[in-house]
């Protein structure tokens, strides 16, 4: 029994990550409470979730705290960037559902709106994560990506979008639950996919 929840042990070292996964997804949402930092927390979450994708990080807390520091600038713009394009979906399927006839016009502008953010904005906090860049090159970089692999692009969509069906629709005990586990869960799955990504993109850079 001592064996099996030593620090060397296999057991002790799944729940530990287990443990570090419920501390992120705290500091996350801890990090989003204002919404406008939601960018930043988001950049910071991605940057440790890659971490300990390659088993290179040294402290979920330090690691956290540090990444958020960095990148206060470009994930303030981002979350006001993300708010003024979420608002304008939201208005445009407003329009739609309140004006007189139900104008096709503002449907289609909502369901283009929304692809266009879709794409803009799935890999750019990972991306941002990753990479010193300018926040519109992150941006463009996240749609050439999810252009460039959008098989890939649309299996992680289908994936993210299942979790947050299954966390926040399906049943209110796992809404509860989603609470505690779903974010670092949904970042996860998009840290992996994503960094497949980058690497493969990475060794065609340093072939060239």
């Amino acid at each position: 029994m001592a064996r099996l929840f030593s620090y060397d042990s296999k057991t002790a070292q799944v729940l530990s990550r287990i443990w570090d996964l419920l501390v992120l997804n705290f500091l996350f949402l801890l990090g989003s409470l204002p919404v406008v930092t939601f960018g930043v927390s988001a950049i910071a979450a991605y940057s440790v979730m890659l971490k300990i994708i390659e088993d290179r990080d040294t402290g979920i807390v330090k690691e956290y705290l540090r990444a958020f520091r960095a990148n206060v600038k470009q994930g303030l713009v981002l979350s006001v960037m993300a708010i003024v394009c979420v608002a304008a979906i939201v208005a445009d399927f407003f329009l739609f559902e309140n004006s007189r006839g139900n104008p096709l016009i503002f449907l289609v502008l909502g369901f283009l709106s929304l692809a266009m953010f879709h794409v803009h904005f799935f890999y750019v906090f990972a991306l941002a994560a990753r990479y010193q860049n300018s926040i519109f090159r992150h941006l463009s970089n996240s749609r050439d990506i999810f252009s460039r692999f959008v098989v890939r692009s649309l299996i992680c969509t289908a994936i993210v979008g299942f979790e947050v069906w299954l966390f926040f629709f399906y049943d209110w005990l796992l809404l509860f639950v989603g609470v505690f586990i779903a974010p670092v869960l949904i970042i996860g799955t998009k840290s992996a996919f994503a960094l497949r990504i980058f690497r493969a993109i990475e060794a065609e850079s340093q072939d060239r």
